[in-house]
């Protein structure tokens, strides 16, 4: 049980500190570009009040959990290719509000964008707009935590790439595979790596993004559980599957949507790719261990 709390507990703080790591990365690569639409309603007035926030951030928590559950059900109702349009618009909902606070250094955006997501699910979805106790909430992420748990134990990933978004790029006709975090280009330049057979490491300015290997067969088989148990879209019997661990309310998530998003999408329609979603509830978690009704639930995932 020890063993397991420092884990977890190693897992928040390198969450933490890889968002902070990223962020001269993503300064670089980039630089906010105005949203096709930009329809986003302004945050509550009122919300500098303590009770306020901690109503917003709680919300945030539940709602965004409920997001995941939320595409989970569009994938077995509706199929693959409903929830790949699902998540980019969810995506493009947070990008907006990401775009409105940069604009205006108002903090409120960064609260209630999960609840705008939530909206468009019960308006488009509404047989999929999830509600669910805090309870049940907890589980979903602390089941998920464990989830990475194994991925980091069984790849070996290192802490200091544990955030999202978390991209495993497999080639299953040479075990090549990648581990590649945060939202930047080189995930492209992985999938060539792995093609090509080569193996290197990804760094940018110093700070290393990514880097390869060779999977044993343990790893292989591993791999092919994780890829199976996710949502699969697109060619499975495509040499290349690109394992997306995310979370539908990471901003850098959003960003990387919709920078690059066309680009890995037009692979995976090709059937160049074969592309599986997994759960990581990074920025989810933040807002759970800053609630003040949710963080005690969360126990050591808190810290």
């Amino acid at each position: 049980m020890s063993s397991s709390i420092n884990v977890n507990r190693m897992l928040l703080i390198a969450v933490v500190v890889l968002a902070v790591a990223l962020i001269g990365v993503l300064v670089y690569f980039l630089a906010l570009k105005t949203p096709t639409k930009t329809n986003t309603p302004q945050p509550p007035t009122s919300s500098s009040s303590t009770s306020t926030q901690a109503s917003l951030i709680t919300a945030a928590f539940e709602r965004g959990v409920e997001n995941w559950l939320g595409l989970v059900c569009i994938y077995n109702k509706y199929g693959e290719n409903a929830t790949l349009n699902a998540l980019n618009n969810m995506y493009s909902i947070a990008y907006n509000y990401i775009y409105e606070y940069e604009q205006k250094s108002n903090t409120t955006y960064l609260l209630v964008y999960p609840i705008a997501q939530y909206q468009y699910l019960a308006s488009n979805y509404a047989e999929c707009a999830v509600s669910e106790s805090d309870q049940n909430l907890v589980n979903t992420v602390t089941g998920a935590l464990n989830n990475i748990n194994t991925i980091a134990m069984t790849l070996n990933i290192p802490s200091n790439l544990l955030g999202t978004p978390l991209f495993i790029v497999f080639d299953k006709a040479n075990n090549i595979t990648y581990i590649l975090a945060g939202a930047s280009p080189y995930v492209f330049y992985a999938i060539n790596y792995a093609n090509e057979g080569n193996i290197t490491v990804i760094t940018y300015q110093g700070q290393e993004l990514g880097y390869g290997f060779k999977a044993n067969s343990t790893q292989v088989s591993f791999i092919g559980e994780l890829a199976s148990s996710g949502l699969r879209i697109g060619n499975s019997s495509a040499n290349i599957t690109i394992i997306e661990l995310l979370d539908p309310v990471c901003p850098y998530c959003a960003i990387f949507q919709a920078m690059y998003g066309r680009s890995l999408e037009t692979m995976i329609n090709s059937g160049y790719v074969y592309y599986v979603i997994q759960y990581f509830p990074t920025h989810v978690l933040g807002y759970g261990c800053s609630s003040p009704t949710i963080a005690s639930m969360l126990g050591p995932y808190c810290g």
